[in-house]
């Protein structure tokens, strides 16, 4: 049973890192939705209230294009907006986060069950089997919200500076 807890473990410490990067991830792309969209509803806004003053007054020549630049802001920032689709790649980043959380508390409770000799060995197999299966799906669909190196080394900093708690010997392999 040694080398089967041993990938366990491994598996553990996979799922916590990638749960976490997913996590991270989803809250950069939550970020950058939120710095174009307010933008994008403050422009809008002033747009439309420029046009209006506008169309009710004679002004300067030079007054005249402001809504055009104002409206022009908004174009770009709501196409931004729609192109990466903020709202469908965090909650995408959410779900594998969550996913490898599933993972990770499955090899908990594997790991109790094997401490305490509850488990046959053709059952831990089984349990094995489907624990690979669930981290190839989760890999496949995670596949379509990639992270980045810098979701990576953040969850390790936040993971070594005890932003979650894990024993020591949980990370190690």
């Amino acid at each position: 049973m040694e080398n089967i807890l041993e990938k366990i473990k491994r598996i553990k410490v996979d799922s916590i890192y990638g749960k976490k990067k997913h996590f991270n991830a989803a809250d950069r792309k939550q970020n950058i939705h939120y710095w174009i969209g307010v933008p994008l509803v403050l422009v809008n806004v002033v747009t439309g209230t420029s046009l209006f003053v506008l169309l009710t007054e004679n002004v300067e020549n030079w007054l005249k294009y402001l809504p055009v630049v104002f409206a022009f802001i908004a174009a770009i920032l709501g196409g931004l907006q729609t192109y990466f689709n903020f709202n469908k790649k965090v909650e995408g980043h959410r779900d594998c986060g969550n996913d490898y959380l599933a993972v990770l508390k499955k090899c908990d409770r594997l790991q109790a069950l094997i401490g305490d000799k509850l488990i046959s060995t053709d059952r831990v197999q089984e349990i094995l089997e489907e624990i690979g299966d669930e981290i190839n799906r989760i890999n496949k669909v995670a596949e379509s919200y990639p992270t980045s190196n810098k979701d990576y080394l953040k969850a390790q900093k936040g993971i070594k500076d005890g932003e979650e708690s894990y024993l020591q010997d949980e990370l190690e392999l």
